[in-house]
């Protein structure tokens, strides 16, 4: 499991930290959620018939418009908990999420910037921030981004498995990304769903229509050192790993729990206009940095 070596999980910056060149831009609170996110939150689930699942997610994010529930939550009769997340956001791009995406996996002083109060560390499966050459998409397509957070008040060990979003149904479209991923954890070869995160362009910048698919999980044949728990490297091995899948799709309701809709959703929303409010200076400022 690929960890930095010079800290333990932790929130906040330490004094090593703040030496960072772009630690001016941490804040220590994250910025609060936009304020129609606050009134979904009060508001409770959505009813089941506005969800669908990951395979129907190109089809129903291509189309012009809106869906009928742009941001909140609700828990499908297949298992599937589906969440939705519109962030707006004045003066971003989608050029800047691709170049995020690509750079911040680095160093974890790099992902505390994004929620202050959730993210603890990050290390990716490859490191490709020394290599020339490559587009910001480059660097995190087909690359795992491990993470360390708190969602909900209980920490989480997640890997972030991305992938090119035309395997998955999407197409190019000018000033339009789409940023694809498989959700699994970084203690145990189980994927747990997907995600999608579309940054489109809008008259004063661009919008970030977020959805979560959780649920289905299954066992993943993945390399030793990808997993840190004996329970992981047991369930890696073939013999295992066959029965688990016979048993583990049909546990996805208990292993889902019901807060994780709304836990999620406030967290997409916190975190995603928080890094907003400053990734257009912190762009301009770090785009040619490794």
């Amino acid at each position: 499991m690929p960890r930095d070596a010079r800290a333990a999980p932790h929130l906040g910056y330490r004094d090593d930290e703040l030496t960072r060149p772009f630690a001016g831009y941490f804040r220590p609170e994250v910025a609060p959620v936009q304020d129609h996110v606050a009134e979904v939150l009060l508001g409770g689930m959505a009813p089941t018939e506005h969800g669908y699942e990951a395979q129907d997610a190109p089809a129903r994010m291509s189309r012009p418009g809106y869906d009928p529930v742009e941001t909140g939550w609700t828990r499908m009769p297949s298992g599937t908990t589906f969440i939705a997340c519109l962030t707006p956001m004045p003066g971003v791009t989608a050029g800047m999420w691709d170049w995020w995406f690509g750079w911040h996996g680095s160093d974890p002083a790099r992902y505390k910037l994004w929620h202050p109060e959730a993210h603890r560390l990050a290390a990716w499966g490859e490191d490709r921030s020394g290599l020339p050459g490559l587009t910001d998409r480059q660097r995190y397509q087909d690359n795992v981004s491990y993470v360390d957070e708190y969602l909900g008040g209980l920490p989480q060990r997640l890997a972030i498995r991305f992938v090119d979003p035309t395997r998955f149904g999407f197409t190019d479209s000018p000033g339009t990304t789409h940023i694809c991923a498989r959700v699994g954890y970084s203690h145990l070869p189980v994927l747990a769903g997907w995600l999608v995160h579309q940054v489109r362009p809008t008259d004063d910048g661009a919008e970030m229509r977020s959805r979560f698919f959780l649920g289905h999980p299954e066992v993943i044949d993945v390399p030793a050192h990808a997993v840190s728990t004996p329970q992981g490297k047991l369930l890696r091995t073939p013999p295992v790993r066959t029965a688990a899948n016979l048993v583990i799709p049909h546990l996805g309701k208990l292993l889902i729990p019901a807060s994780l809709g709304r836990d999620l959703l406030h967290h997409c929303a916190a975190e995603m206009n928080h890094l907003a409010g400053f990734l257009p200076r912190l762009h301009e400022e770090f785009r040619g940095t490794p």
